[in-house]
């Protein structure tokens, strides 16, 4: 029943996507230029359940799509899973046992890891077919779905890799700001 509801649950995550690109700007700009003094001390009753739900969410969403719809993960999506499944496991019991000095760090590796995979994996996707058969980047394919295909493309340019990349450098905005609101 939910596979006809493919296209709105992309255009939904398209959505997501930009609101989590716009939240990471925010933060950013926030920390950065203004100490964290707009909107730091606003999120930081909130830094644990988006944490939890944002690590969650992608978890779900990745094994929806694998699981439900059929879309058989390529090579570089596997890497960008291992770099954001054990980290539902790390928020959790860092959560409970109030752990705001290891797990931010642990968790920043793990998503400085999963962007920069993201990231590649995006470039890889945008770069013209005609240009993919000249060998300009590599894939690491398996043989099992091919790192270019485009699963979701909204807009143009939001792609799996796109939210991927996105979901990443929000959880690394949040995890340094968790290390820093002790």
């Amino acid at each position: 029943m939910l596979y006809f509801y493919l296209q709105e649950l992309n255009f939904l995550l398209a959505l997501a996507g930009l609101i989590m690109l716009a939240a990471t700007i925010a933060l950013l700009t926030d920390q950065l230029f203004f100490k964290g003094i707009y909107l730091a001390k606003r999120i930081g009753l909130f830094l644990w359940p988006l944490i939890i739900s944002l690590t969650a969410g992608s978890v779900a969403l990745s094994l929806l799509y694998s699981e439900y719809f059929g879309f058989v993960p390529c090579s570089l999506c596997w890497l960008q899973r291992i770099a954001i499944y054990p980290q539902i496991i790390l928020a959790l019991t860092a959560y409970i046992h109030k752990d705001r000095v290891h797990f931010p760090l642990y968790g920043m590796v793990l998503s400085i890891f999963g962007f920069v995979v993201a990231v590649y994996h995006y470039i890889y996707q945008m770069i013209p077919k005609e240009k993919m058969a000249a060998g300009v980047m590599p894939c690491l394919a398996d043989g099992t779905a091919d790192c270019a295909d485009k699963i979701i493309n909204e807009f143009g340019f939001i792609t799996f890799p796109f939210i991927s990349a996105v979901t990443f450098a929000l959880l690394i905005t949040l995890y340094k700001q968790l290390k820093t609101s002790n």
